[in-house]
């Protein structure tokens, strides 16, 4: 099994969320994009819309979250954001 990555959601308020993930979906500016174990080091822009992630033991998460930016780094995914909300199921 791939190694754990750690997902942390800052805002102005300070830390949001922490949890541990094997796969994460972000909005990236232009399209939505992918973070697996062992992902290269990347800082991007993000706009609103919904956060999703996997977590290892299968459950999936999702929140909404502002404009921001997203970094990868040794297995470790930060995202500060304007703003962070439970995500409202789609119809």
């Amino acid at each position: 099994m791939a190694k754990p990555i750690t997902l942390r959601v800052l805002t102005e308020a300070g830390l949001a969320l922490e949890d541990l993930a094997v796969s994460i979906r972000a909005p990236g500016e232009i399209g939505y994009l992918g973070v697996l174990s062992n992902h290269a080091p990347l800082v991007t822009t993000l706009q609103p819309g919904t956060l999703t992630w996997r977590t290892p033991g299968g459950q999936t998460h999702q929140r909404r979250v502002g404009t921001g930016l997203l970094e990868v780094s040794h297995n470790l995914v930060t995202v500060l954001t304007s703003s962070v909300s439970e995500a409202v199921p789609s119809a």
